[in-house]
């Protein structure tokens, strides 16, 4: 008997996770779905990272104010909404701190591809103004790349892992078609370990991020419910 392939790893049963969720708003019986997409982008903040090289600690990198850009698309079911984004986030490198010294980096960034399924509720109290919170999970690609002067290249790899989210933000209805979404979103994942260049050394780091997020989207028209048949006045009964 051939064998079914199970999902491995975290990110094979957040990918199983996701496609489950979309299945049942997709398919569900008696579901009401509006249809949107849209875009987003906004400002992003890596605080300083300490990073772990072979089991000892290294000095921290600190990084610049960054930014952050990508797409969304899902469906509205009543106060839910359920949606799958792609994001990338990108801080560049400012300097790296020691016990002792800080050494200006001569360049490079820290930066993430992610691929995330969200869950968010909509409170309506009846305002213009709606608040909303959500949680997301799904996998980034995490990419770190430092260059100190004198030195070159010292910080080069990606690693994928398993990425979540916190969303907590407000909505407003510009029209009957768009919204303006204006969010703050905790988005981190567990340690990614990356190779060291010409070397046979590991080290691991965090990657925590807070992001300040604006998203326009749009809604496409529901669809339109089909009236149910009218029946005719009842022919009368023939007189005997």
């Amino acid at each position: 008997m051939r064998r079914v392939p199970r999902p491995s790893g975290i990110l094979g049963w957040a990918g199983v996770g996701g496609c489950f969720v979309l299945a049942a708003i997709l398919f569900g019986p008696g579901l009401c779905a509006q249809l949107y997409i849209g875009g987003e982008a906004g400002w992003t903040g890596l605080s300083g990272q300490t990073d772990t090289i072979s089991g000892l600690t290294s000095p921290t990198a600190r990084f610049n104010g960054g930014f952050n850009a990508g797409v969304r698309g899902g469906y509205e079911w009543g106060p839910w909404r359920f949606e799958e984004e792609y994001s990338y986030r990108q801080n560049g490198a400012r300097d790296v701190v020691g016990s002792n010294f800080t050494v200006n980096a001569a360049g490079g960034d820290r930066h993430s591809n992610s691929i995330m399924t969200n869950v968010l509720y909509d409170f309506t109290p009846g305002y213009p103004i709606t608040p909303h919170v959500g949680f997301g999970v799904g996998a980034a690609d995490v990419f770190d790349g430092l260059k100190l002067p004198g030195i070159g290249q010292v910080l080069n790899g990606n690693s994928w892992q398993f990425a979540y989210q916190g969303i907590a933000g407000i909505r407003y209805h510009l029209s009957g078609a768009f919204t303006l979404d204006l969010d703050y979103r905790f988005f981190a994942t567990i340690g990614p370990r990356f190779s060291i260049p010409r070397t046979n050394l590991q080290y691991s780091t965090y990657y925590n991020t807070n992001n300040f997020v604006a998203s326009v989207t749009y809604r496409f028209a529901p669809p339109t419910p089909t009236p149910a048949p009218v029946s005719g006045p009842s022919a009368p009964a023939p007189f005997p």
